[in-house]
């Protein structure tokens, strides 16, 4: 629900709005302009991209993270984080001027889930005293 709201509010707006090979876009943001330009469906389904990125991280900090900092740490991803790299390469910013390309997501949705559960983990430390040895427990 937090990611949906954020991804109205700014996050796709962020992503895709007018990027034109810059840093990050300045259109869409709180829905307005979706109409027009006929942005609802790209809206719906960029947002389940965004998710998934945000909830690849839940994987790696499972356990070891109070709920409302993940919640915050969702905020940050699917507000901020996230829609950066996406208007970078897939909005048309200044890395898809480069030549980037990716191809389903694999670069840009996977890999930030993946580095930002990683930076989580590292914050975190390991689990201590979750996995003993079965001779001395």
């Amino acid at each position: 629900m937090i990611g949906g709201l954020i991804w109205y509010a700014w996050g796709f707006g962020f992503a895709y709005g007018n990027v034109n090979g810059g840093f990050i876009g300045q259109k869409y943001f709180v829905g307005i302009g979706l109409e027009e330009d006929r942005k609802y469906s790209d809206w719906w389904f960029q947002f389940a991209f965004a998710s998934t990125a945000a909830t690849i991280v839940s994987g790696s900090v499972a356990e070891r993270i109070n709920v409302y900092c993940y919640i915050f740490f969702a905020f940050l991803m699917i507000g901020l984080i996230y829609p950066v790299i996406v208007a970078w390469t897939w909005g048309e910013g200044w890395l898809s001027n480069l030549g980037y390309l990716d191809y389903a997501g694999s670069g840009i949705v996977h890999l930030t889930g993946g580095v930002a559960g990683l930076v989580g983990t590292l914050i975190i430390g390991p689990r201590i005293g979750k996995f003993t040895d079965i001779r001395t427990g």
